[in-house]
Parts: C-alpha cells; structure tokens; sequence
C-alpha cells in the first residue's frame, strides 16, 4: 500500500510504497502541489568514471 510522504528534494507532497495506490495517497493534493521527481544527479567518484 502506497502513502503521501514529502519530497526531500522540492518539500512537495509525494507518495513511497508499491505504485499501486499513487492517487489514493494523494488525495486532496493538487497536483500543483505534487513533486513531478527530479534527475538523479551523475555519482562523482574514482570508480563511477569506469563504471559507466
């Protein structure tokens, strides 16, 4: 089961669990009010350079 939870990134409402229940958790947020996500920032380090 999914639940609202606040994005750590923008402070908007967002949702964590299985991806089922999204807008049950999210009812009565605007969407306005929903974090859309964000890209992931490229990992910087010694290793990430091969890894690629």
């Amino acid at each position: 089961m999914c639940r609202q939870t606040t994005c750590k990134t923008c402070g908007k409402a967002t949702w964590a669990g299985c991806g089922q229940h999204v807008e049950q958790a999210l009812a009565g947020v605007p969407r306005s009010q929903r974090c859309a996500g964000h890209d992931t920032p490229a990992k910087k380090g010694f290793w990430n350079a091969f890894l690629r």
